[in-house]
């Protein structure tokens, strides 16, 4: 078994297709096709079914393809710790995450690790409904090194709770008449909440716990829309303070007198602590949120980073 034959895999079920693979490793059709038959002959098994639909896997092809991903990564782990002993650490971090925590807190955790890191690469791999299982299928199928969560911890991963990120509400000028905003005042005007997610769920049981009911509920897709229709005086939004990242003219962002918040967690694949790009992503937003209960890496011995 080879490596050549790992990645073939990898990428055939990344693709679904051999044409696409090939493009993805730089090789001929023909070759990722050999490297593909040489594991299946190896492993005197069927790895992936083609047809007209593509190149897709078969059931034992997909538990074959996680120790595929974990072989992988075990040999980029290795190159790491020889790069990093030299100084610096080069490979690729693969982090599972959503827009706010994509805007707002990975660019500058990644803007301290460049400094003394410049070769190593960032992939985002950007869920738009922050829902945890999408954010952690990522993990659980290796492709993600680590995962952003928000209002839940993960039992099947050691993770650690990082932040309070508290909700506001987006209202506009003209309707403003107070410093804050009590939970009876979001009935007043239009709810313009997401089509679904973590976030709408979460508002829509914060207004059942103060038995209210919104009169209208406009939903859309995108937070920019809600905030660009607040600001156009069709209704108000409640949103995380990460989520803003802007208020448009004609809107203000005001707190809530009875506060709701989510807490954003963070979750590491098994054995990740041993790769060094994970270790010093964590070193890193630990010192940028001191208060995290995130782990002083230094002080951990080897022996306990599973």
């Amino acid at each position: 078994m080879k490596l050549s034959q790992l990645r073939a895999l990898i990428a055939i079920a990344d693709t679904g297709s051999f044409s696409e693979a090939a493009l993805d490793l730089g090789m001929s059709q023909s070759s990722v096709s050999e490297a593909l038959s040489a594991l299946e002959t190896h492993l005197q098994s069927s790895l992936v079914e083609r047809g007209r639909f593509g190149a897709r896997l078969t059931p034992l092809g997909q538990q074959v393809l996680i120790h595929a991903r974990a072989a992988l990564g075990a040999i980029e782990g290795i190159e790491q710790e020889v790069t990093l002993s030299r100084g610096s650490i080069q490979g690729t971090l693969r982090i599972s995450t959503f827009r706010s925590i994509a805007s707002q807190l990975i660019p500058k955790v990644m803007a301290q690790l460049k400094q003394h890191h410049p070769k190593l690469q960032l992939e985002l791999l950007e869920c738009m409904m922050c829902e945890k299982e999408d954010l952690l299928r990522p993990v659980f199928d290796g492709t993600a090194d680590l995962a952003f969560l928000p209002q839940c911890e993960s039992s099947e991963f050691m993770s650690w709770e990082i932040m309070e990120d508290p909700y506001m509400v987006l209202v506009p000028d003209a309707w403003v008449h107070r410093a804050t905003i009590r939970p009876e005042d979001l009935v007043d005007q239009p709810l313009i909440v997401s089509k679904g997610g973590d976030c709408t769920n979460r508002i829509m049981a914060y207004l059942a716990d103060h038995q209210l009911s919104p009169t209208e509920i406009i939903k859309v897709h995108d937070d920019f829309t809600m905030y660009n229709m607040v600001a156009q005086n069709l209704g108000i939004c409640l949103s995380p303070r990460l989520a803003i990242d802007y208020v448009p003219r004609g809107a203000t962002m005001l707190p809530l007198e009875v506060p709701l918040s989510r807490y954003i967690s963070l979750a590491v694949r098994q054995g990740g602590l041993r790769t060094p790009a994970v270790r010093h992503f964590i070193m890193a937003l630990k010192g940028l949120l001191p208060e995290s209960k995130l782990p002083f890496l230094e002080t951990v011995q080897c022996h306990t980073w599973t």
